[in-house]
């Protein structure tokens, strides 16, 4: 081994070992094994490919924890967002190449890979697309679309839109199975299942003189069919501030950010128990919310939550 190829050995292990010995980051092994992969990989400025199946541990960005979970219930309405040029032909969170062209996307939490349907609430507009990334880690928006996806959704040139994404049990359990023998198909690849997928709704709530209630019975989890012949074409973005076992709590919390407008506490039944939940909105916008999260997060409200309805 030459002098350069040992100060690259010297060096990889080196950080593998800094990396572990750090505290808040139960994954930091799986970090330094990752930076290695890129750091010998790394050719004339092209990634090589090596994929893999992946859940996950915790991670933490941003001084955030996110915990990877393999949920087949999983059904979310949010605002995405898309990541394109800058991040061409880089490794994705599970090792593969991302390709702005294809229909894939990133996700904090969900398996890699692992299929989602993804529909704008704002043109009723939907794509069944691959996450195999992790992301995106700016104000609490709930997905990254690659560029070609965010362009056939028709959210390109807005940069933003509300979204629900919801995951497809019978294609997500396909590419795991795939994955785990080596093989990442794009979607449009996968063979079809011999039962339709299917989808989740999400419960809903009615005001009640400034509280609301939940009346959704979630007597069993059966898997329904949603209907998106149902969806609206106007939503209404909120922002969840915290849910509290007590009215005066919430109130609490409610006077706390007094600072901002349009706050209200609603009264919901979750987990077989009454709580009592602090939102602000609605706001009509994206734009909005940005600026109202930016300065949540500067007096220390970290934990706040956008919801669409």
């Amino acid at each position: 081994m030459n002098k350069d190829g040992f100060l690259m050995f010297k060096t990889f292990f080196l950080t593998i070992f800094l990396l572990s010995i750090l505290q808040g980051c139960t994954s930091s092994v799986e970090v330094a094994a990752n930076i290695g992969k890129k750091y010998f990989n790394k050719k004339d400025n092209i990634y090589k490919s090596s994929p893999i199946y992946k859940v996950g541990n915790k991670y933490q960005v941003k001084g955030k924890f996110y915990y990877p979970e393999k949920n087949m219930f999983y059904n979310e309405t949010g605002i995405a967002s898309w990541y394109g040029p800058k991040f061409h032909g880089k490794l994705t969170a599970n090792g593969e190449i991302y390709n702005q062209n294809a229909l894939t996307a990133a996700h904090k939490t969900l398996p890699l890979p692992s299929a989602v349907k993804v529909t704008n609430l704002e043109n009723n507009k939907s794509l069944i697309l691959r996450v195999n990334d992790r992301g995106p880690f700016v104000n609490d928006r709930i997905i990254d679309l690659s560029s070609k996806a965010a362009d056939l959704l028709g959210l390109k040139k807005k940069g933003t839109g509300l979204v629900r994404v919801t995951i497809l049990q019978d294609k997500s359990v396909a590419l795991e199975k795939l994955a785990k023998k080596g093989s990442f198909p794009e979607i449009i690849d996968l063979p079809k299942p011999e039962t339709p997928d299917v989808i989740v709704p999400q419960k809903t709530e009615v005001k009640v003189e400034g509280i609301s209630k939940d009346h959704s019975k979630q007597k069993n989890k059966k898997k329904l069919i949603f209907d998106l012949k149902n969806l609206k074409n106007n939503f209404n973005i909120f922002i969840k501030l915290g849910s509290f076992s007590t009215l005066n709590s919430a109130k609490t919390m409610k006077k706390k950010i007094s600072y901002i407008n349009k706050i209200k506490i609603y009264k919901i039944f979750k987990n077989g128990k009454y709580l009592y939940q602090v939102k602000a909105g609605p706001y009509l916008n994206v734009d909005k919310v940005d600026n109202i999260l930016s300065s949540l997060s500067a007096n220390g409200m970290q934990g706040a939550k956008i919801i669409i309805e």
